[in-house]
């Protein structure tokens, strides 16, 4: 007898797209099966007809130990593990990627740790995270990365700017090119990918200190401070150091049409460079800042404009990109519009609920993509370059019974009665078409027909392991 039988849904596999059914047994799933082929009988059975049966999401991208980014009073209004990852699972993501700071002194990996700990009984969905060097960091810490990958903690953070001006109670995040050159070559060596948020530091400071002296400080302005230059100066160099260290890695929060021709111009060159972007800036550009809280929209970089934003689809759609994220951070809406200058406006978004949901509308219903590319930007490119796949983010035999069933007949504008994560949304009101209703996550059903019926946060640390034929050259 098997746990859970899924019937008769349309099933995305990595075999292609059909009606299927789907046999559970445990936290895994044993076979994926022509309609009526499964003969045992079930615990429990799923009737998915007419819906849309897909990998659990995984989402890449999400400050959920980081109190805050930016802006008055920020520290302690971020929602924390059992808020997001529950709000990640209402929308159809069962695992979730955080970041952790690495120290510059001692054991780097016991740090890692010491800051996942609250994860551990809180998360409804799986877990890992990304660790975050820095300017500061020492020779001894970054040879230690090494052991960070053989953990299962197989991808390493880096920025190229201080994103905002330093000040002496908020010091620089940058990371200057000696370090990244030392980053690349260790995870090279290992079997680690660096995540980088990319942009040119002379460029945005020097924007920052004209947008002073001109008056140019109200936040509608802030595509003006991180701007295309930026992305398209700074993504080139970083890429000529992957090609120079053999390292693999991926730009964070690709916002411009120019990073998205740097990374095709890399991947031509089989380099194993890969892009995220954001639903924020494949769904806004830089007119909705205009806005009375238009400040609601930014993260960083910045949004920028159409032209940009179309570029961003573009490239889901015909592979420059590879998938999409949304630098969650899950503030209160009086936190989020209460700076009003290009020098303290709040960063990050709350997306980590709508991702799914936003992208299947968008892509899938707008722009006519594919049900196997939406899986690929949504959970199994996320799987591949970070190392979990094929663990995660395919419906497959072996793999975790990771699930989501979108419902194609939820038809309605969003309302902030159908989300769970704080009290403001950028997409409330947007028209959707298509939403998760049911979420598995391991073979323990816990979202059922829009309800939360595993109310235990069961979430797990998933270990990872990225297959080397990613980090050599482009493969997803």
């Amino acid at each position: 007898m098997l746990d859970l039988i899924i019937k008769g849904g349309t099933v995305v596999t990595p075999a292609g797209v059909g009606t299927s059914d789907v046999g559970v047994q445990g936290e895994k799933i044993v076979m994926v099966s022509a309609p009526g082929a499964i003969t045992v009988e079930a615990q429990k059975t799923i009737d998915a007809t007419g819906k849309i049966v897909v990998p659990g999401g995984i989402e890449a991208h999400a400050h959920v130990g980081h109190p805050g980014a930016g802006g008055p009073g920020a520290a302690g209004v971020n929602a924390g593990v059992t808020e997001q990852s529950r709000g990640a699972l209402w929308g159809g993501t069962t695992t979730v990627v955080d970041f952790t700071p690495s120290p510059d002194e001692g054991e780097v990996l016991k740090a890692v740790y010491a800051y996942m700990e609250d994860w551990k009984g809180k998360a409804f969905t799986d877990y890992n995270t990304h660790v975050t060097y820095r300017g500061t960091s020492t020779v001894m810490a970054i040879d230690q990365i090494k052991d960070l990958i053989a953990d299962g903690f197989a991808s390493i953070k880096i920025f190229t700017t201080s994103v905002r001006p330093p000040t002496p109670d908020r010091p620089t995040n940058r990371t200057d090119m000696g370090r990244l050159a030392a980053v690349m070559t260790e995870c090279a060596k290992h079997g680690g990918i660096v995540a980088v948020h990319s942009e040119d530091d002379d460029i945005v400071q020097y924007n920052y200190a004209r947008a002073k002296e001109r008056g140019w400080l109200d936040w509608w302005n802030m595509h003006l401070v991180h701007s295309n230059l930026s992305e398209d100066l700074s993504f080139r160099r970083v890429t000529r150091v992957a090609e120079k260290t053999g390292g693999a890695m991926y730009f964070v929060h690709t916002s411009a049409k120019e990073g998205v021709n740097a990374i095709a111009e890399a991947r031509s060159k089989g380099l194993p460079v890969y892009g995220e972007t954001l639903n924020t800036y494949c769904s806004f550009n830089a007119d909705n800042y205009k806005e009375p809280d238009g400040m609601k929209y930014h993260t960083y970089p910045s949004l920028k404009f159409e032209d940009d934003r179309l570029r961003l689809w573009d490239g889901l759609l015909h592979g420059d990109m590879t998938f999409m994220a949304t630098d969650s951070i899950a503030t209160t809406y009086a936190n989020k519009i209460v700076g009003r200058s290009v020098l303290d406006v709040q960063g990050g978004n709350i997306g980590i609920e709508i991702r799914m949901g936003i992208t299947y509308k968008e892509g899938v219903i707008d722009k006519g993509m594919s049900l196997e590319r939406y899986v690929d930007i949504t959970s199994t490119n996320v799987a591949k370059v970070l190392g979990f796949y094929p663990q995660k983010g395919a419906i497959a035999a072996g793999s975790d019974a990771d699930i989501t069933i979108i419902d194609p007949s939820i038809k309605k504008r969003l309302a902030m009665s159908d989300l769970h994560v704080q009290d403001y949304s950028s997409w409330e009101k947007h028209q959707i078409e298509g939403w998760p209703s049911t979420v598995i996550l391991r073979g323990h059903v816990m979202i059922e027909d829009r309800k939360l019926v595993g109310r235990r946060p069961i979430g797990q640390l998933a270990r990872r392991k990225i297959d080397p034929l990613v980090l050599k050259r482009p493969m997803c």
